[in-house]
């Protein structure tokens, strides 16, 4: 996953030519980015337990007293890469059901989200169940937020289009409980995946399953 200056960095205002502003990224976090990035890259190929923060600090190209003045351990940068991610998602899932489509489209897109590039990198290193692992334990409360932002969404979502009348909610327990469900399944194709191309697959499957379970006809209401 690369993480960009422009997604990492706090805008500073400058003036332009035409008299405007234009957003300026500030030079620490664009700094923060390029550590960010180093990180991941070592969590991924060496494991959170085993990558030290002169690891960052070479792969970043910095001194280990540079890296200190950003990050006080590589906990910290961790939970920063965990907020992060459920940012990009959670921002990445809302535009997705946002887009007018059909409910099928709308949920194989907010899949997608989930199941992002940003995922790749676990699904594809030989310490990504051990980085979940490691994210249960260390970010946890990281996770709750944003897994409950998420499923705030859905369930928001839900509700508009169940009162639009273009899903059937009642049968399966209201628009938490399936906004619930689908979280909880995306979750399961996630660590169950042997490759990224599989994640993206099953992500699919399943949307399709939500989907047509959800627009079907004579459901028992």
């Amino acid at each position: 996953m690369d993480i960009t200056v422009d997604e990492a960095a706090t805008a500073s205002q400058v003036t332009a030519d035409e008299g405007g502003t234009v957003p300026v990224p500030d030079a620490a976090d664009a700094k923060r980015a390029v550590i960010l990035d180093a990180a991941l890259g070592c969590f991924a190929q060496y494991g959170l337990k085993r990558t030290a923060m002169e690891d960052i600090a070479n792969a970043a190209g910095m001194s280990r007293a540079a890296l200190y003045l950003h990050y006080k351990n590589k906990r910290d940068i961790y939970r920063t890469l965990a907020q992060g991610y459920f940012d990009a998602v959670a921002t990445g899932v809302e535009a997705a059901l946002q887009r007018g489509a059909s409910v099928g489209a709308a949920l194989t897109a907010a899949f997608a989200a989930q199941a992002s590039e940003a995922f790749e990198v676990l699904v594809n290193s030989p310490h990504g169940a051990c980085m979940i692992d490691d994210s249960d334990v260390e970010c946890a409360d990281i996770i709750s937020a944003g897994e409950a932002k998420i499923i705030g969404l859905y369930a928001a979502w839900l509700a508009q289009e169940g009162a639009a009348g273009r899903v059937q909610l009642a049968a399966f327990g209201g628009a938490d409980v399936v906004a619930s469900l689908m979280c909880a399944a995306l979750h399961g194709v996630k660590k169950s995946s042997q490759s990224y191309a599989e994640l993206q697959e099953n992500a699919a499957r399943l949307a399709l399953v939500f989907g047509q379970a959800l627009t079907a006809q004579g459901l028992a209401l």
